[in-house]
């Protein structure tokens, strides 16, 4: 049976700590800002308290050690389940993506971050808070970030009908917040992006970046029910890109997780926007090089999805991607998320 020793023996960049969990292997000097982050306060769920110790986290986003495949996103070549017909795979999407959460909810404390962080050399996280219309998480992502200075940074985030948020986005702004994040589909806005084109002029207005989470694991239309290739499409790549056609040229976006599988995709968005970023968060060695190639290194971004993720994993891919280009290490690291964040 493959274990997770037998899994990181021939991996370059990472290894195990002394709890089998993974953890970046280098002994290099990095700079580092982990562009994606969250916490267990700014879910739009009932929380606990961030100071809580001996919470574990479990990762359950992370596939079966026999299915892991760090050489593409997601690291599963992996044959899903969700690619059948019928009510079932919507009932085991749904219950891995509430597992998901509560594992955050449980285990993104302090605690859990601060170790991280210590096992795999990150200076900064960056918070990104996950706001509903019924729940604004931004008040405690900037109460994390001024408490803890040194290591980590906040950004916003207002759903695009809250009838205060344009006030809500100006105020957050003036208490520190250093970019924008949402996570929203075509099927909560309903295909009508009026509101959201509204928030993205209003962040434009503030100078603030814009992160969003883009992209989906591959589904097979023809094969899953149609419940579920709606949603996963929801957050597709095209619309956004479509999106941005109807932005200033120098609107600030991030295509969160790099659009997973759409990663060719937003390369070619790269091009025709100038002010676009990709963050890199579940990408692959060979998906990073691909985006290096074809866009080149000053609009990449290191990211991780922490918790839902562990850092190491993301981490490593961009360690091996740039192992013979330490310009475009520094850059995806540290010096891109710098100067997004007015740091340089």
């Amino acid at each position: 049976m493959l274990t997770r020793q037998d899994l990181v023996q021939d991996e370059k960049y990472l290894k195990l700590n002394e709890a089998g969990e993974f953890v970046i292997d280098t002994d290099e000097d990095l700079e580092i800002i982990d562009f994606h982050t969250h916490m267990c306060n700014v879910l739009p769920i009932r929380h606990i308290d961030p100071n809580s110790k001996g919470n574990k986290l479990t990762f359950p986003t992370l596939p079966p050690i026999e299915k892991i495949d760090f050489s593409v996103p997601y690291w599963t070549k992996e044959e899903l389940n969700i690619n059948q017909k019928g009510m079932m795979p919507v009932f085991r999407y749904a219950q891995n993506a509430y597992a998901v959460l509560q594992d955050m909810r449980k285990g993104g404390t302090y605690d859990n971050c601060f170790k991280s962080q210590a096992d795999n050399r990150i200076g900064i996280n960056v918070v990104l808070p996950l706001s509903t219309k019924k729940c604004d998480c931004s008040p405690e992502a900037l109460r994390i970030a001024a408490d803890h200075p040194s290591r980590f940074m906040a950004f916003c985030s207002v759903h695009p009908d809250d009838p205060e948020m344009k006030e809500k986005i100006a105020k957050y702004k003036s208490l520190g917040a250093k970019g924008f994040k949402l996570k929203i589909s075509d099927i909560e806005l309903k295909n009508d992006f009026v509101s959201l084109m509204t928030l993205f002029r209003t962040c434009h207005e503030a100078e603030l970046p814009v992160i969003l989470h883009t992209g989906s694991i591959p589904v097979d239309q023809e094969r899953t029910s149609k419940l579920l290739w709606k949603f996963l499409r929801s957050t597709r790549v095209e619309l956004f890109g479509q999106l941005l056609k109807e932005m200033p040229k120098d609107f600030v976006f991030i295509f969160g997780h790099s659009g997973v599988s759409e990663y060719q995709l937003v390369a070619e968005y790269l091009k025709k926007f100038p002010a676009t970023y990709a963050e890199l968060s579940s990408q692959s060695q060979h998906s990073i090089r691909y985006l290096i190639d074809t866009v080149g290194y000053e609009r990449l971004l290191f990211g991780s999805d922490w918790p839902a993720l562990p850092q190491a994993i993301t981490l490593s891919r961009v360690l091996m991607a740039t192992v013979e280009n330490k310009d475009a290490r520094d850059h995806i690291l540290s010096k891109n998320a710098k100067r997004l964040l007015n740091q340089a």
